[in-house]
């Protein structure tokens, strides 16, 4: 065993910040990031709260720019308390909106696995209002 003391990893300004407001426990935890012209401009993109929560879970699993979530409706559903197929309905409208588009991912049995989402038709979508508030 040793007596050395593990390195300390410094946070980030932005983590920094996070923790003065939240407190480092809860920021050591995980934390998401979601741009805030998602929810101020949520009734011109078209998105009811469940949708908004809905993002908000999926981008909590979008840990790095060039890998898309994939958790499934199921775990999604059971987080926020409704029925998978209501969180199916949700994905769809997003998908129609040009929002998210679905990806499927098969194992290599050939099985169904959870659905890769790709969130770059909302990143798109937003920019337009996030130019709107930039002087």
């Amino acid at each position: 065993m040793s007596t050395t003391p593990k390195p300390k990893i410094k946070a980030s300004g932005a983590e920094r910040v996070l923790e003065a407001k939240w407190g480092k426990t809860l920021i050591a935890a995980g934390f998401t990031a979601l741009p805030d012209v998602i929810f101020q401009y949520q009734k011109a993109l078209k998105l009811k709260p469940l949708d908004v929560l809905i993002l908000l879970h999926l981008a909590s699993y979008w840990w790095k720019p060039d890998e898309n979530p994939w958790p499934s409706k199921g775990t999604i559903a059971d987080a926020i308390d409704v029925d998978p197929r209501t969180v199916q309905r949700s994905i769809k409208k997003m998908e129609d909106l040009g929002y998210i588009k679905r990806i499927m991912r098969k194992a290599k049995v050939g099985d169904n696995l959870s659905n890769e989402y790709d969130l770059r038709g909302l990143t798109k979508a937003a920019q337009k209002h996030a130019e709107e508030r930039l002087p």
